[in-house]
């Protein structure tokens, strides 16, 4: 249409206009059918396009088009179309879907004055308030309180232009399940199930901040994104059009990480990350495979509330860290009298490890205001009477980044001798991390497996070695601050040394479902290199080979695991369950070595020793694992 009577069409009356809106729309379709759009990387996207060519999103105000869901060719039409029509305010498909409308007048040159005016009040406030200039991923570490948690945890931050220091009061994408309260152990197994719907939210990324760092001492890891402005308002744009759409939520695959790839993969057209994590999407991978493409351009370490005061008491001493735990808590009368054998320095670093071990119980709602606001007050005035600097340091950032640490599935080969005879053992796990694994991005203390089994060939027999479904444990130490338990479960198949008639064995095994739990304590030292822990253990087992199909132990296990060096760690752990079918202790004994040659391979040596009745099984291998 030439210049002259496309101005004339826009200056008639909305009617008029309407009337015209197809005979203006349709050289564009025709031009978007020529370039096949709909077949374009960036529409499939958009509407979230599955192999099959139809969109993955169910909720129906996403599409224009009354077949849009199942026809994008349509749907595409559809929108082209209703850019050229008159609109109420708020109302324009360049208002509720401005991604899409950009892209499409970018794809078909159809330039604004082209089209109606409209007006999108909502659209620009919200985009007001973010004032959207660079993107920044954040990564909080694992926190075992939460299943849903337990792999790390992923969202966006959005800053403006030129904001340095105050990037607190920035807003964060985030993408979660949208979960009811009290649902007890159910939680898990819906969020591995896929129960839950998952949405995208906007907040201020104090929020976060205060939720990871203060309540929950995750630390957090800031990667900023190598994205243009231009990039970084069009992301932010698809998540205004998101408003309204959800998926079902896995905790393991389609999650936080895995639907934030998919919008850097929009912006990024060229790129095809959500395709590298079809089975597992764990967080601290995703970010590895972005920073692969050269998308990471500066990261910035948070250390979490507890981070901080660990640190403290690390470079002040134990003993400074019980007397200030023991302020903390004192009667208000009381903390003088602590308090009158220390001066100057070590009275200072006293009160704020003090200070800041209570408001750390304050915010986790483990102490009551009344309790714990005039002891704050008291410990900031009696800090305030010492004239000296602050006697906090930053904590020492870590020496790994964790996009720096071994990846988290494994292979491994492991040949060895069971009671005599040779074997070879091929093994696989989906993720994660367990406790004899390189611990350089890791906190220590901390296994999380998932998917993990091995198969065994021995005797010209091959068998299913072992199969952990989810294996957890969380070796949380004791601190001069807390003394937090230390937990884990286990749910999976194993071999065990039973006869057919369920009696223990010096040369057969037979395979047995297992769920085990146990809790208890641990203890590392300062730098959380030799961890020790001591907890009872209570065990489920079901299958053909014992007498009643079933049986249960409980007994004590203690354990160590110990870091020598970045290339030398050893895992020793002791069981001794007793069982309720032969009436009898168990001997278990595993003890593992590892030579770390970089932090994608090591070489293991394993020996397990087991004595029951009398009875000795033991089984000695050395292997290699590959992380990728």
């Amino acid at each position: 249409m030439k210049p002259i009577a496309l101005v004339f069409v826009l200056m008639s009356s909305p009617v008029a206009y309407s009337a015209t809106s197809s005979q203006i729309a349709q050289p564009y379709i025709e031009r978007a059918e020529q370039q096949k759009l709909d077949q374009d990387i960036t529409w499939q996207r958009l509407m979230y396009a599955n192999e099959k060519g139809q969109s993955e999103v169910n909720y129906s105000g996403y599409f224009l088009a009354p077949e849009g869901k199942a026809n994008l060719k349509q749907e595409l039409q559809a929108n082209i179309h209703a850019l050229f029509q008159f609109a109420e305010p708020n109302q324009s498909v360049r208002c509720r879907f401005p991604a899409r409308s950009h892209w499409l007048m970018q794809q078909l040159n159809i330039q604004e004055q082209q089209l109606p005016a409209v007006t999108c009040p909502e659209l620009d406030d919200w985009i007001g308030q973010i004032k959207p200039y660079k993107a920044t991923l954040i990564y909080a570490t694992d926190f075992m309180g939460n299943p849903s948690s337990m792999f790390g945890h992923t969202l966006l931050r959005l800053d403006p232009k030129d904001q340095k220091q105050l990037n607190l009061v920035s807003y964060a994408v985030n993408y979660a399940a949208t979960v009811t309260s009290g649902e007890g152990w159910s939680f898990a197994w819906n969020g591995l199930t896929g129960q839950y719907p998952g949405e995208y939210s906007l907040m201020p990324y104090y929020r976060k901040v205060k939720e990871y760092g203060d309540l929950e001492s995750r630390d957090l890891w800031e990667y900023e994104l190598n994205l243009s402005p231009d990039e970084t308002r069009f992301l932010v744009e698809h998540i205004w059009e998101m408003k309204h759409v959800a998926f079902p939520y896995y905790f393991v695959s389609d999650n936080c990480a895995y639907r934030l790839l998919g919008l850097i993969d929009l912006v990024r057209p060229a790129f095809n990350l959500k395709q590298q994590f079809k089975v597992t999407a764990i967080p601290v991978e995703t970010i590895k495979a972005i920073e692969q493409q050269g998308l990471v351009k500066d990261t910035v370490y948070r250390p979490a509330l507890e981070t901080q005061l660990l640190s403290q008491a690390r470079q002040h001493g134990k003993s400074s860290a019980k007397v200030a735990h023991e302020v903390a808590f004192a009667e208000i009368k009381n903390m003088p009298t602590i308090l009158e054998q220390y001066q100057g320095r070590d009275h200072a670093k006293i009160l704020e490890m003090a200070y800041d071990d209570l408001y750390l119980q304050f915010i986790g709602h483990k102490v009551e205001p009344s309790f714990a606001q005039p002891r704050l007050r008291q410990l900031l005035s009696l800090r305030s009477q010492i004239d000296l600097e602050k006697q906090r340091q930053e904590p020492v950032r870590p020496k790994v980044d964790p996009t720096q640490a071994h990846d988290a599935r494994h292979f491994s080969v492991n040949i060895g001798e069971v009671q005599g005879d040779k074997f070879i053992e091929l093994g696989h796990r989906q993720a994660y991390h367990d406790l004899i694994d390189p611990q350089s991005g890791f906190r220590t203390g901390t296994q999380l497996l998932f998917w993990d089994g091995s198969i065994q060939y021995r005797e010209d027999e091959l068998k299913l070695n072992h199969f952990d479904f989810l294996s957890v444990n969380s070796y949380n130490p004791i601190t001069p601050f807390k003394t937090p338990l230390s937990w884990g479960f286990n749910l999976g198949w194993q071999q065990e040394a039973l006869e057919q008639a369920g009696q223990f064995s010096e040369h057969e095994q037979h395979g047995l479902a297992n769920l085990k739990v146990q809790m208890g304590y641990s203890y590392a030292d300062q730098v959380r290199e030799h961890l020790c822990y001591a907890q009872l253990q209570n065990h489920i087992q079901a299958g053909k080979a014992l007498e009643d199909g079933w049986r249960v132990g409980m007994g004590p296990t203690i354990g160590c695991q110990n870091i020598w060096s970045d290339k030398i760690n050893s895992l020793i752990q002791v069981e001794l369950p007793y069982w309720q079918d032969s009436q009898q202790w168990q001997l278990r004994l595993n003890t593992q070595l590892q030579y770390v040659l970089n932090h994608q391979n090591a070489i293991r040596f394993n020996w397990q020793y087991q004595q029951q009745d009398s009875k000795d099984w033991m089984k000695t291998s050395v292997g290699y694992v590959r992380f990728f």
